[in-house]
């Protein structure tokens, strides 16, 4: 049995690495070129924005909104625990405050705990569709409507997801995308911010305009990323060489990482303050074509898993709205089977095991407070994700589900 990965660039298929290799072969394409402002327009015609700007990543799209804001510094910014610090790392380079509110059993925001959280400094709400799942959109704009918020869609899960017909990103007056390797499509990196207001979108993109491209250096990481991953994943066991091999590629910085260890402390890497470049925009493009592929993809391996966990008495993520960027699970011994599972070579997915993730935040500097999220903490113990991106067949399922069962006995 081949070992089953729910990470490391899951959605790059062989067109998307032979496009990488091209690449690699035409530096003189790597910083300029048509790609960038195409994607920034598939993204207006997408969510019938006013205006759109790409950056090297989400969290770099997030921050570009939050500046172009020009708020009051401390000004709060609301958003929901039991995600990653990519999110309220941004807050803080904006010299904002994050405060921070819990979520349900849906993965996204609490309306309840919203209400309780809302202050006269409270300026900005950041909604998370988290997984894909769409929160209370509904609920959650009329409470930003009534205390005047300005209300940003955290899509970096949710690209193509809809919620009342309505595709996410089109409600708030701002929102972002993310083309992380982990995300709906992968670019390695990037994300695009998108502004429905016409005045906000020209502050959007004058702030935009004053960023810098990525070296070469940089673009060339990207580039190589998928070409690594997957010789990677395909010699993972043998005789750990992909293992071994993915770890010297990190130490050596011949590939990025996904989140680096001064963001762990509220700190900024400096390619979070760049535009995109041509060649990861290109990479973007071709996954863009294959978008609604890859979900209908998801959706059917996602609807398998709800099927055959209710014959294991398992509580699997409920409804049918969601994109399944990853399928969710909860368990008690949630960790446990994390474990387990990869002893039978699979890789389950461990979004979120702590409240704001990755393992080693240091709360204090994030102004994280331990206890003010009880159902986000207890989720992060109680919670591990099962694989939907395009590499995972139906057997691949079959055996996963077979594996759960075994762990259950």
């Amino acid at each position: 049995m081949k070992r089953i990965f729910t990470s490391l660039a899951p959605n790059m298929e062989a067109d998307d690495r032979s496009l990488a290799a091209r690449l690699l072969s035409r530096p003189w394409m790597w910083k300029r070129g048509k790609a960038t402002a195409q994607v920034e327009q598939w993204f207006r015609d997408f969510t019938g924005a006013s205006a759109t700007a790409a950056f090297t990543s989400g969290r770099g799209a997030l921050y570009g909104i939050l500046k172009a804001l020009e708020l009051p510094q401390g000004s709060e910014v609301l958003l929901q625990a039991f995600t990653c610090v990519a999110v309220p790392d941004p807050v803080l380079w904006a010299n904002l405050k994050p405060v921070y509110v819990d979520c349900d059993k849906t993965l996204t925001l609490s309306p309840e705990d919203l209400e309780k959280k809302i202050t006269s400094a409270s300026k900005v709400l950041i909604i998370q569709h988290t997984f894909g799942q769409p929160a209370d959109m509904e609920r959650l704009m009329a409470i930003a409507k009534k205390h005047n918020l300005f209300v940003i869609e955290d899509c970096a899960h949710a690209l193509g997801a809809i919620y009342a017909s309505k595709k996410l990103g089109s409600f708030g007056d701002a929102a972002f995308f993310s083309f992380g390797r982990d995300k709906v499509l992968s670019a390695v990196f990037g994300g695009v911010a998108v502004a429905r207001d016409e005045a906000f979108g020209k502050k959007l993109i004058g702030f935009t305009a004053s960023l810098k491209l990525p070296s070469l250096f940089w673009i060339k990481q990207q580039l190589l990323h998928p070409l690594v991953l997957s010789f990677a994943k395909k010699f993972y066991d043998v005789l750990s060489i992909g293992k071994i091999k993915l770890e010297v590629a990190k130490r050596l910085h011949i590939i990025s990482k996904a989140v680096y260890p001064i963001e762990k402390k509220g700190g900024a890497p400096e390619f979070v303050f760049w535009r995109m470049p041509n060649a990861t925009a290109l990479l973007a493009l071709n996954q863009l074509r294959k978008l609604d592929r890859l979900n209908g993809h998801r959706k059917e391996i996602a609807a398998y898993y709800q099927k055959a966990l209710l014959s294991l008495g398992m509580q699997g993520q409920e409804g049918d709205s969601s994109i399944f960027l990853r399928y969710a699970v909860f368990h008690p011994k949630a960790h446990g089977i994390i474990a387990y599972a990869r002893s039978r070579r699979i890789e389950l997915g461990d979004w979120y095991t702590t409240p704001i993730a990755p393992v080693g935040v240091d709360y204090k500097a994030v102004d994280y407070v331990m206890g003010s999220c009880p159902v986000a903490e207890e989720l992060s113990e109680t919670t591990f994700n099962l694989p939907t991106h395009i590499g995972i067949s139906l057997d691949d399922a079959r055996y996963i589900i077979e594996t759960l069962k075994n762990y259950s006995l």
